[in-house]
């Protein structure tokens, strides 16, 4: 069976297209892009002359049927505007669709705008969770804000630039003191970071041209009350101990000597265990 190669293009600077990426999409026949005059910039720089299909989520089933049909005798590339498809951007439906038919997807890693913007956000964490984008309805966008609030290791999410301003004054509403680091048009022209909190961005913003594609970071919780944090801790352990009926005494012990709390109540906590 063919192959279907998801590539992934530069998200502003051409010059950040991989040999390998240049190599493959230079030499396939056929390339699904987003959209075709978009990819066109970046095509014609490596002086692509195969055929171009347009396929996004406006794609209809005859359309993905016909490129399932093509994929049967060809390999084909997929590629979206900026960045790698299926990450917030067409492709997955596809993917699966060539899994089913036992063709082989294979993976052609680039430029990702929400790892660039991590790595220069200077917010440390060895985790992080990515969201996409916020939710368009009012209320599901308040209630993953207030979600978000309440998570202690950072979140990367993008955002357009006709929501941008308005996604700042809620962000500031629910965490006004929470650390933001913002990323706009990266590697492009008008590249701009900016680090603060929600009130000082928003203010920055406020006058200026929002257009362009945002990655917001926004810097996980760290007042949360640390002896709750340890007291479920300490409940799980228990409870995994007790599950193997390790005795009381050696528990408390245990607890004792990692948790810097007395025997006395440890043993408690072990009795109170369910």
């Amino acid at each position: 069976m063919s192959n279907l190669y998801i590539v992934a293009t530069p998200i502003g600077n051409l010059e950040d297209i991989t040999i390998r990426a240049k190599k493959i999409l230079k030499n396939i026949k056929i390339i699904l892009a987003e959209n075709t005059n978009n990819s066109k910039k970046l095509l014609t720089k490596i002086d692509y002359s195969g055929k171009i299909i347009q396929y996004n989520d406006h794609s209809k089933e005859k359309d993905v049927n016909y490129i399932l049909d093509l994929l049967v005798d060809n390999d084909i590339a997929l590629i979206s505007d900026a960045g790698t498809p299926g990450i917030c951007d067409p492709g997955s439906f596809l993917i699966s669709l060539a899994k089913k038919n036992n063709h082989k997807v294979i993976p052609i890693p680039g430029a990702s705008s929400l790892i660039a913007a991590f790595s220069v956000s200077g917010i440390s964490s060895n985790e992080f969770q990515f969201i996409g984008f916020l939710p368009k309805k009012l209320k599901a966008k308040k209630e993953k804000l207030t979600e978000i609030e309440k998570t202690t290791i950072p979140t990367i999410m993008f955002e357009s630039p006709h929501r941008f301003n308005k996604t700042l004054e809620y962000i500031e509403k629910i965490m006004p003191n929470r650390e933001i680091f913002v990323a706009k048009e990266i590697t492009k022209i008008f590249e701009t970071f900016i680090h603060g909190k929600a009130k000082k961005i928003k203010q920055i913003f406020h006058d200026e041209n929002t257009k362009g594609e945002f990655v917001i970071v926004i810097n996980g919780n760290k007042t949360i009350n640390k002896h709750l944090i340890k007291s479920d801790e300490i409940e799980k352990i228990i409870k995994t101990m007790k599950n193997e009926n390790i005795p009381g005494k050696v528990v408390s012990r245990i607890i004792s000597e990692n948790f810097n709390i007395s025997k006395n109540s440890a043993y408690k906590l072990f009795l109170d265990s369910p």
